[in-house]
């Protein structure tokens, strides 16, 4: 997940995954001045909203709905979230 630290819409994507499971995202920090962030990369993938994710190379922004987020990366496990 592309994030910015200032971003009300990443606090609400993660707010969807809960507590424990926002640990197991990858979240690149795009913000310039955030702490350990990746300002570049977002540059490079071309990330201009957040929170973005890539999936199958594909870029995708917005808060999304933690369903449509399993089908697009082929989750395997229970979906009752």
């Amino acid at each position: 997940m592309y994030s910015a630290y200032w971003c009300p819409h990443c606090h609400d994507q993660k707010q969807l995954f809960g507590k424990e499971a926002v640990k197991e995202l990858k979240i690149v920090e795009c913000a310039k001045d955030g702490k350990n962030n990746e300002y570049e990369l977002c540059q490079t993938k071309g990330i201009s909203g957040f929170p973005s994710w890539e999936i199958n190379g594909e870029i995708i922004s917005g808060t999304r709905d933690l369903n449509e987020l399993a089908t697009k990366t082929d989750y395997q496990e229970d979906l009752n979230f």
